[in-house]
This record gives C-alpha cells, structure tokens and sequence, in this order.
C-alpha cells in the first residue's frame, strides 16, 4: 500500500522496528506496548510458557534500544504472564498480569513501586496498592493465588480481577481495565481503589464476549475492543453506550477478533483485527474507510543487523521469496501519537509496524 488516499485521509507507511530474540534488542511474544515521554515506547513481552524472557522492553522510535526488565528480573515478585501495559501521567508503568489477577507498578526507568494485590487476600481494604513489591525473592504462587483459582471466593466482586486483558488511563489518571472473563470494564484510580464498572456477558449494546484492548480518546470516551463479539463499543466515561465499530457481519468492516483499538485526535478509530491479520480504520461515524495488511518491505534495523552478521542467513535471505514478510502477523495492539503515527504491534512478527497520517492534508484542485 506505500500510499493511501481515502475521504481527504493520507495514510503513508514509515518504517518498523523490533526483532526477533530472548533479550536485549529484541521482543519475544510482545503482548501489548505503551507510549512514553520522548518518542519512547515500552514492549511487553509476554515470552512462552517455558521460556524465562517475560518483561518490558524501552526503546524509542528511532530504534534506539534504552532498557529492560525481562527473565528472572521481571519474575521475581511478579507474575509469569503480563497480558496489557499502560502509562500514567507521572509516566509510571503499569502492567497487567492475566494469571494472578494483579497490577504491577514500575517506575520510567523499570524499578518496580508496587502492585495492586487481591482486595480479598488481604486484611486492609482501603487501598489496593502495596509498597514496596512483594514476592521479592521469588517464592513461587502463593495460597492465597491457588484458592482463588480454585473458586475459594468470587472472583466477580467489586475491584477484584480475574483475566485483566487491557489497560488504559484517562487525563485524570483514572484506570480503565479489560477484565475479560467477567466479561466488563472496571475503573479504578492509579492507587488500585476501585471506582465503578458496567457490562456483563451478552452480545446486545454494553455487553461483552472476553474484551481485550482499551483506550480512551480525548473527551473521555471510552474503546473497548469485544473480541468475540467482533466488535469494538465506544463508552461515556461512566458506561453509557455511545456507538459500535465493526461487527461480524458489516461488509468491508466487518472484525472477526478484535485486540487492540486507538483513536487519533480527529476521532477516527483504529482497530487492529487479530483474526484477520489486519488494522481496520473507521471514521468517527463508525463507517469503514481503510483496511491495512502490512507494509513491512525491509527488516526492522535490530533484525537486520542480526542477520548481517551472519553470512548463511543473509545469503539465504538473497534466494528466498520475502515477499510474504511485509504482511500483518496476529496484530496484538495499536497506539496513535500526537504527530499521527500509527504504531502497530505483531505478536508473531515480533514488530511494530509504522505508519503516518498526514496532518492537515488538503485536497489538490482541479486543474482548471
């Protein structure tokens, strides 16, 4: 696509960045990413089952490679698979744990603050946010995990997790979470006290099929990304249904498993569509403008200098037919910049495709 014209839209794709690897500069599995201060972004590495490479990755858009806390690092005191990322006003970094149900705190430069424990687990209700971080030795699932996983209490109460997908702060630092398998958004301050919630298993308007990404736009609108549903609902900020994005029957539009969903400041919606390998654009009105499948015509600087420094890859690389490589590979999640930027992540690719809305494009005129 290079170049797409589409109702006084201009879409350019820019670059990727990224690579393949355990550590350092590379992703492994990346699961969600967040924009920081500075052009910088943190990559979430979900990594496998039985591979100790989980944690944040910092880097900024210029591919420059800054920090990470991954492998034992990152375990220790936190759990073994991060799921959403999000950044707060003071650009402390929050990270979602699918498995334990909890909310880890770092700071910009990856020491950890804290995390939200289990409001049942623990005596004190005031306030979900423990400091500092416990677990630091890295003992292992405790007690009080394995019988909430075995039904010991509900897990649907008010401010308690179970499956948290997505996370997204408002200008107000207020936290919006994806708890998917109670099928809703629940709300909370960045210090873990809960504030509200709606939504419950069903298709009809409010309702949710395991949501995954969420975001929240400038006036306080609220994205949430149902995934089996096949949809994306937009939200006022306290639950009211305002419109839906997509569907499973809505021609061009149509998602088949929506992760990921970004607004950009004109209010157009962006959707990356993990079923179909592909990022959907839609305008404000919730109508379909543009489909992406990926652009990626080169490898991302990390990658390719790995395979520079390796004759049999690069001279294998000179025979094959790569012309498959520039496609989507299960887009994960989505974020847009102020400068129109639209960052997408590939959890198979293990990259972030970039592309560029052009700012205050006019149509040419006529030649008279």
């Amino acid at each position: 696509m290079k170049t797409a014209y589409v109702q006084n839209r201009v879409y350019n794709y820019g670059y990727c960045l990224g690579g393949t690897g355990l550590a350092g500069e590379a992703f492994f599995y990346p699961s969600g990413f967040a924009l920081g201060a500075g052009n910088t972004l943190y990559v979430l590495n979900k990594g496998e089952e039985f591979v100790s490479c989980a944690g944040i990755t910092k880097l900024n858009l210029d591919s420059e490679y800054i920090w990470e806390s991954r492998g034992d690092d990152f375990a220790k005191g936190r759990g073994p698979f991060p799921s959403a990322i999000a950044v707060d006003s003071a650009e402390n970094v929050y990270v979602a744990d699918e498995f334990k149900n909890q909310i880890y705190v770092f700071d910009s430069d990856g020491n950890p603050l804290g995390d939200w424990r289990p409001r049942q687990s623990r005596d004190d209700t005031a306030s979900n946010l423990v400091f500092p971080a416990p677990n630091t030795a890295g003992d292992g699932i405790s007690f009080d995990l394995i019988l909430k996983k075995e039904g010991a209490w509900d897990t649907s109460a008010d401010g308690e997790l179970n499956g948290p997908m997505g996370l997204a702060f408002d200008r107000n630092d207020r936290m919006y979470v994806s708890d998917s398998y109670n099928h809703r958004v629940q709300v909370f301050t960045r210090d873990g006290e809960f504030l509200g919630k709606w939504g419950r298993l069903g298709c009809e308007e409010g309702e949710f099929n395991l949501p995954w990404g969420i975001t929240v736009d400038k006036e306080g609108c609220v994205y949430v990304a149902d995934w089996k549903n096949a949809r994306v609902q937009k939200f006022s900020s306290d639950g009211e249904f305002l419109a839906v994005f997509g569907g499973p029957d809505s021609g061009e539009g149509r998602l088949q498993r929506p992760s990921g969903v970004a607004v950009d400041k004109d209010g157009d919606v962006y959707v990356a569509d993990w079923g179909a390998h592909a990022l959907k654009i839609y305008a404000p009105d919730g109508s379909h403008m543009l489909t992406l499948l990926g652009d990626a015509d080169r490898l991302p600087p990390w990658q390719q200098a790995k395979v520079n420094a390796n004759v049999n890859t690069l001279r294998a690389r000179q025979r094959a037919d790569l012309s498959q490589e520039r496609f989507f590979r299960r887009p994960v999640a989505v974020q847009v910049d102020d400068e129109g930027r639209i960052i997408v992540l590939e959890t198979v690719s293990n990259r972030l495709q970039v592309y560029i809305k052009e700012q205050d494009w006019i149509e040419p005129p006529f030649n008279q």
